[in-house]
């Protein structure tokens, strides 16, 4: 009885468990009433339980990264390549630019016309002649010691006008004398003509003739000889007793002969030329340096004279 009672209550008690968990949801598979009743529905489990209408979305919900990360540094702009500029066919937007940025070239003044004077031709120099001298053309020298300035001069009506000079030589180591005698080197002072010239190398120019010399070629300075202040050559033959040599010095490369005493008075002085200076006074003659003296030479016509003081 007692197990019929428990086996009772075992039975009365099943209805009401399985009652229960059929109420609960966890029966069988199997669809029912009840099943159909309590189970949510299709659209409610899609609206509660769908990842596409609760889960956010990554374009619509999610944080942008430009928006909301930490700030983006700025993009480096990129380089434009360009080509060379020679070979580049200018456009005519760019010419033009180039044209209208191209400096307008400064018109060149243009003479005007002037109403002033033109100034006179400065006057020109003039020589102080010694009086009494007439010749067309005078080689005029002034001394001061040993040393001379020379001045080529050429009349003009009643003047003389400076043509050559003034160029610096030298006269004798003595000075000049207005009473020359031979052997003081002094130069005679007065005015002489110019006559022919010689010298160890050719005629550079001169009018009134030349010769050459050689080691045979002397000037007489004896006053004893009746070939006194005269141009010889050697042999001696006891004509002389004492001659200068007109070989044997660069002062005789290119010489002149000085007309003074052309009377061949004895001891009153000889051998008197224009000729290259050597750096000092002189035996009695006129020097220049080289260049002047041949210019001279070359201006000189016939005629010329020289006048010293």
């Amino acid at each position: 009885m007692s197990q019929r009672l428990r086996g009772g209550r075992a039975l009365l008690a099943g209805p009401v468990v399985l009652a229960v968990l059929l109420a609960a949801g966890c029966g069988s598979d199997a669809p029912s009433a009840a099943t159909s009743t309590t189970a949510p529905s299709s659209t409610s489990t899609s609206t509660t339980a769908a990842p596409t209408t609760t889960a956010p979305s990554p374009t619509t919900t999610a944080p942008s990264r430009t928006t909301t990360s930490r700030p983006r540094k700025s993009p480096i702009p990129t380089r434009t390549a360009t080509g060379p500029t020679t070979t580049a066919t200018p456009s005519s937007h760019t010419t033009a630019s180039k044209a209208a940025t191209k400096p307008t070239p400064k018109p060149v003044p243009r003479p005007t016309a002037t109403t002033t004077k033109p100034r006179p031709t400065p006057a020109a120099a003039t020589c102080r002649i010694p009086a009494g001298v007439s010749a067309a053309q005078v080689v005029l020298v002034d001394s001061s010691g040993s040393s001379a300035t020379v001045r080529a001069c050429r009349r003009s009506g009643g003047r003389y006008l400076l043509d050559l000079g003034p160029y610096y030589g030298h006269v004798g180591r003595n000075g000049v004398s207005w009473s020359k005698r031979e052997g003081d080197l002094k130069t005679p002072a007065g005015t002489y003509p110019l006559l022919g010239g010689f010298g160890v190398r050719g005629n550079p120019g001169l009018v009134t003739g030349w010769f050459r010399v050689d080691g045979n070629d002397v000037w007489v300075d004896d006053s004893a000889s009746s070939l006194y202040n005269t141009h010889q050559r050697r042999p001696v033959d006891g004509r002389w007793s004492s001659a200068e040599n007109l070989y044997n010095t660069k002062a005789y490369n290119y010489a002149q002969v000085v007309g003074y005493n052309q009377s061949r008075t004895p001891g009153k002085g000889s051998a008197i030329f224009f000729h290259v200076d050597t750096g000092g006074g002189t035996a009695g003659c006129v020097s220049l340096p080289a260049d002047a003296l041949l210019a001279v030479m070359r201006w000189e016509r016939s005629g010329a004279v020289m006048s010293i003081r």
